[in-house]
């Protein structure tokens, strides 16, 4: 391939500080910055006064560095489909700026969030990460959220740079997209988010795009991305994420992460000595980072700060009134909301064991740790509680409430040495919590973060007798030992990889052990840690009661109302695997049916971060969805089942009846490593629309305790006429009354459908909203603003946006489902 001579790029922002270090800036020294100092820091150029640069992840928190014994409990915020839920722009800024004050308190200056991927499928790992299956969406409420981080000079690094929309292969699954559907669909958010929302950051995606990684795609990271949206930013590599030295530099990624072993560094180094990149394009890659620097004030702002844990009562307030503004109420027959002396009997395995966010890298340590048992027993005077069924997909971990060290303290011992083996003295010990620990870019003083061992010691006390399953799963070398039986054995690393731990962790071993009540059992475990990575896992399933079920029936039927809280976990919903069916895991769909033929009063609460199926809807008296909904999710479900709140949001993601209704499954699976998005524009809600399928729960959809009345639409400004708001084009208004005795939360949908359009253009697809709450007697104005790229679509033989004159339609709705239109307003576009 003939490579284009390289120019200069000319700087549009810097400061004169910033000018003055690129102009000192060795190559060496700027070939060394590019590459990752460590999992979470870039190299600092003491010569120059340059400073190491701290990254933590998100979306729904900030980390800090902890993943190992010392974590930092944080804020978590709804997961990023919650997000979306809300439908609500000013929330999410507000959301955004605590997320900045987090990462303040964390000591980050680069949170790696948001998450603006869509949800091409309802099955993929990291749809609870995701906004909206819908880019206008995502990309309206995305803007907020990095404007709220930023506004604190944190950097946001907007991700996955693109069509990184499945788990499977995603290190090397190669992208096969029309043009014109990443422009309209996948690309939007990201546009938004540089266009509008002025990001500092962008983060390149694991796939190939085309036959090229993202992190080296140039006609992404260059010609769509500097060169058409005029980004001023940096752009870094998702972990591990960069493969090749020359075409990343030449393409424009930034840093490689993480270090200290990347692509660039001395490798880079090389490759400018051979004359493969040009010194100044290295330069140039530097001065963005260079940039950042002085955004985020890294000089003044130490990455060695001490991480901080702040627990303010306006922050969780926020918390749990975004959880509430994101539950979405699917069905009533007006059983909801509960009376304060019902009789409420609460089961399923989620109640007790409340599931706040997903896992992978968007998981931390909560600062509140509360079940919606918890939140309903305090909220109600008579509550009874089964859990039923189990939905583990592993044995879970144990917990310092069975765990005790060698010398009687809760959890257990931890002993790091450098090294592979015990044959070193110890370099420190510590107290784990937890019988799962992952020690990446979190290793204590004094180890060596590329080889290092630890050993786990303690002693399990079981609560119940019989015979416990035990299971064991690590990335390095060790053995796993509870009593006298060998769990896992594996001193050269030979068993073959898993799916825990992103791909790195051994196959799990399993076995069952006879155990006794309140009789300690020792516990041994061992693993050796490369490349700054180190994890494992011991997990631990008691005896079930064989009547788990039927007493949870029973306490139904004896109960006034009975709600039943369902859904998944961290382990059914991850990152670096997609699930392989919307069935909700286990036996939960009986226990539902079950109950619901022993109690017709019952409500469903589904926790769950992606869409799950639901055959028995019709069958119980309500549903409420309540995500993975953050550390204020338990308190808000009890609010919006007492009708202290009205559940606010409205689907952001289309429920499929079957995973074969989705638009994009026949085009799920890669067939020799390509994957072909070979439902073009059909993706999502548009895809239900345009072939008549009945979904599950629409996207869009939500209902109100309230009830509203909609009077006529009509056009109050068109195309240059009565409009006074800069690059709005178009403001349809709809009036709205209230007609019943409580509040009514309504969100007003547009949908544009172009009839007459020259080429294929979506059924429909949503360009504005406005969500209003009328308060009882009262009344107001919806207002949909419509700005010309509502209107516009990609063509490709002229490699541009056009608009196409002409009549078109705006549906108003409640929500994407045919049945949900309200009124249609023609709107004609002039030549």
């Amino acid at each position: 391939m003939r490579r284009r001579p390289y120019r200069r790029r000319r700087r549009r922002s810097a400061s004169g500080h910033d000018r003055a270090m690129e102009d000192q800036l060795t190559v060496p020294e700027a070939c060394r910055l590019l590459g990752g100092a460590s999992t979470w820091r870039t190299h600092p150029v003491e010569r120059i006064g340059l400073p190491a640069i701290k990254m933590s992840d998100g979306p729904n928190g900030v980390r800090g560095d902890g993943l190992g014994t010392r974590q930092t409990p944080g804020v978590v915020i709804p997961a990023g489909i919650a997000v979306g839920a809300t439908w609500d722009p000013d929330l999410v800024g507000e959301l955004g700026d605590l997320l900045g004050t987090e990462s303040i308190r964390k000591g980050a200056h680069v949170l790696l969030a948001p998450t603006v991927n869509l949800q091409r499928t309802p099955i993929g790992g990291r749809v609870f990460e995701c906004m909206s299956e819908d880019p206008e969406l995502t990309a309206r409420l995305c803007v907020p959220y990095i404007r709220g981080v930023q506004a604190h000079d944190v950097a946001v690094t907007v991700k996955h740079f693109v069509v990184n929309d499945t788990e499977v292969d995603r290190m090397t699954v190669d992208v096969d997209a029309d043009e014109r559907v990443l422009r309209e669909l996948y690309l939007r958010p990201f546009e938004s988010a540089v266009r509008e929302a002025g990001a500092w950051g962008v983060m390149s995606a694991y796939n190939q795009l085309h036959g090229e990684h993202c992190a080296a795609n140039r006609w992404l990271l260059t010609e769509v991305l500097r060169e058409e949206w005029g980004f001023d930013g940096f752009v870094v590599s998702d972990w591990f994420g960069s493969h090749d030295t020359v075409p990343s530099a030449l393409a424009g990624l930034n840093v490689a992460m993480p270090g200290p072993q990347t692509i660039f560094g001395e490798r880079l180094q090389a490759a400018v000595e051979a004359g493969d990149v040009p010194a100044e394009r290295v330069l140039d890659l530097a001065a963005d980072v260079l940039h950042l620097a002085d955004r985020v004030h890294a000089r003044e702002l130490s990455s060695e700060r001490e991480e901080r844990t702040v627990d303010e009562p306006a922050e969780r307030a926020l918390c749990r009134r975004a959880a509430a503004a994101a539950m979405v109420l699917v069905r009533n027959d007006g059983t909801l909301p509960l009376d304060d002396d019902a009789r409420v009997a609460v089961v399923g395995p989620n109640a007790a064991d409340t599931r706040i966010m997903g896992g992978g890298s968007a998981s931390l340590q909560p600062l509140v740790r509360r079940s919606i048992l918890d939140a309903v027993t305090e909220r109600f005077r008579h509550v009874v509680h089964e859990t039923g069924v189990r939905i583990d997909r592993m044995p879970p971990p144990m917990t310092d409430r069975v765990l005790r060290t060698p010398d009687g303290r809760p959890g257990l011992l931890v002993t790091f040495r450098n090294g592979q083996d015990e044959s070193t003295e110890p370099v420190t010990t510590e107290v784990a919590a937890s019988s799962m620990l992952r020690f990446f870019g979190s290793a204590p003083v004094g180890v060596d973060p590329e080889r290092f061992h630890v050993a786990l010691e303690g002693e399990l006390v079981p609560e119940v007798d019989g015979p416990h399953e035990i299971s064991a799963t690590l990335t390095g070398a060790g053995e796993v030992v509870v009593g006298d039986t060998v769990v896992l054995d594996d001193p050269t690393r030979s068993l073959p990889r898993g799916e825990m731990f992103f791909g790195q962790g051994a196959v799990e071993q399993r076995a069952v052990v006879d155990l006794r009540a309140g009789v300690p059992v020792r516990v041994r475990a061992t693993s050796t840690g490369r490349g700054g990575f180190n994890a494992l896992r011991i997990g631990l399933r008691p005896p079930e009661p064989a009547d788990a079920l039927e007493r949870a029936v029973a306490a139904a039927a004896d109960a006034d109302v009975a709600v039943v809280v369902v859904g998944t976990n961290d382990e059914w919903e991850t990152e670096g695997e997609d699930r392989t069916t919307i069935a909700l895991p286990g036996r939960q769909d009986e226990l539902v049916q079950r109950v619901a033929a022993a109690n017709p009063r019952t409500v469903v609460v589904v926790n769950a971060g992606a869409p799950v199926a639901m055959p028995w809807i019709d069958d119980v008296a309500a549903v409420v969805i309540g995500w993975f909904g953050g550390q204020g999710m338990a308190d808000a479900v009890a609010d919006v089942l007492s009708g202290d709140v009205d559940p606010g949001g409205r689907s952001p993601i289309t429920f499929p009846r079957r995973l074969e209704d989705t638009p994009a499954w026949p085009h799920y699976q890669p067939v020799d490593g390509i994957q072909r998005y070979g439902e073009g524009l059909r993706m999502g809600y548009r895809g239900f629309a345009a072939s008549g399928t009945d979904p599950l729960v629409p996207f869009g959809h939500g209902l109100s305790y309230g009830t509203a009345e909609w009077g006529d639409a009509s056009v109050a400004s068109s195309f240059g006429h009565g409009s006074t708001d800069g690059d709005v084009e178009v403001v349809v208004e709809v009036p709205v009354r209230s007609v019943g005795d409580r509040a009514a939360t309504v969100v007003v949908q547009g949908y544009l459908t172009a009839p007459d359009a020259p080429v294929e253009r979506p059924a429909r697809w949503l360009v504005a909203w406005d969500k209003l709450v009328v308060e009882p007697g009262g009344a107001s104005v919806a207002r949909l603003r419509l700005g010309v790229e509502a209107f516009r679509r990609w063509d490709g033989a002229r490699g541009g946006w056009v608009v196409d004159p002409g009549r078109y339609e705006l549906v108003v709705a409640s929500s994407s489902a045919p049945g949900a239109e309200h009124q249609r307003v023609a709107i004609d576009v002039p030549g």
